[in-house]
This record gives structure tokens, sequence and C-alpha cells, in this order.
């Protein structure tokens, strides 16, 4: 058996043993909420700081 052989065996049993070929990653959606709810509040800090410090009339 030469090495491409086997190294295709190789590849043949790692796609087989992940099962519907979906890749999962939990807890990624809570991690964008979380980024995305500290822009917004970060940016809406900001614009209450620089309301209070230009008063335009």
């Amino acid at each position: 058996m030469t090495k491409e052989e086997k190294s295709g065996d190789l590849i043949e049993k790692e796609s087989e043993h992940r099962g519907d070929g979906l890749h999962h990653a939990p807890g990624t959606f809570t991690l964008t909420l979380i980024l995305l709810v500290s822009f917004v509040v970060y940016y809406f800090a900001n614009w209450k700081a620089l309301a209070d410090v230009w008063h335009v009339r």
C-alpha cells in the first residue's frame, strides 16, 4: 500500500466519522449576540456623552 492510498483511506475514515457533515459550534450565536449588544450599548453611551459635552442650540 502506498502513501497515497493510506492517506486516501484516512481521509475517507475521517469523513465517515463526521456523520452528517455539518459543523456544530455551540455558543456561537450567544457570543454574537453579546458582541452586538455590547456595540449597541457602547454606541449609545458615547452618543449620550457627546450630547452632554456638545451643547447644540
